[in-house]
């Protein structure tokens, strides 16, 4: 029951995100992008029924090319006014293997805690979020997420991906992390942290490699 109702908590987590996406989406007028954020919200309701049905909820691995996920996902990202993105992505393909659905949701968490995290900043310059994708067909993808907020304490390194840990105080559900890397380990990769104080946050997503093709 405890791990029925931390994926349940997680998936309406997620949900509230997706609401907040069409919200921002519909402000300005990309009834596109909120059609897209809307099927996305819709999933995850279906993924919260079939698991109140206590069906067990697995990863639908397939051979993913990171350069062209990663660059779609960009393209329909909208970002607060203050906030640049940095994107760089290699020009070749990097097949990984990963659900398309957890890397979404994946990345739609990571980058709202770069965004918040950026927003709490003191500087008053506008932040920079960085995505980038690096590694090898040997070694498979690595996609890092940046921001140039504040960092993360090393003292929160130990408990930042625990389930309820969080640094917003009481507008923080402590879900976000948790279910970032939760997504990852189902999928056979993991997530790691690089951050020092005053120089951001740095997420790294390590995929597994695939040599199939897609």
């Amino acid at each position: 029951m405890e791990d029925l109702n931390s994926t349940a908590a997680g998936i309406a987590h997620d949900i509230n995100n997706e609401l907040t996406l069409i919200l921002n989406h519909l402000s300005l007028r990309n009834v596109d992008a909120a059609r897209v954020a809307t099927k996305r919200c819709a999933s995850l309701a279906r993924n919260l029924l079939t698991l109140c049905r206590h069906s067990r909820l697995s990863p639908d691995n397939r051979a993913v090319d990171l350069t062209a996920f990663v660059s779609d996902f960009a393209l329909n990202l909208r970002l607060p006014e203050d906030i640049l993105l940095d994107l760089d992505l290699p020009a070749e393909p990097r097949l990984v293997l990963a659900d398309p659905a957890y890397l979404t949701r994946i990345l739609l968490n990571l980058v709202r805690n770069s965004c918040d995290a950026m927003s709490e900043s003191e500087t008053p310059e506008s932040g920079t979020l960085s995505i980038r994708l690096s590694g090898d067909a040997a070694s498979g993808g690595v996609v890092s997420v940046q921001d140039s907020g504040p960092g993360i304490h090393p003292s929160w390194s130990d408990c930042i991906f625990e389930p309820w840990f969080s640094t917003k105080g009481p507008g923080g559900s402590g879900l976000g992390l948790a279910i970032v890397r939760d997504l990852m380990q189902k999928q056979g990769g993991s997530i790691v942290l690089n951050a020092r104080p005053g120089e951001g946050a740095c997420f790294e997503l390590r995929f597994q490699p695939c040599s199939g093709a897609i």
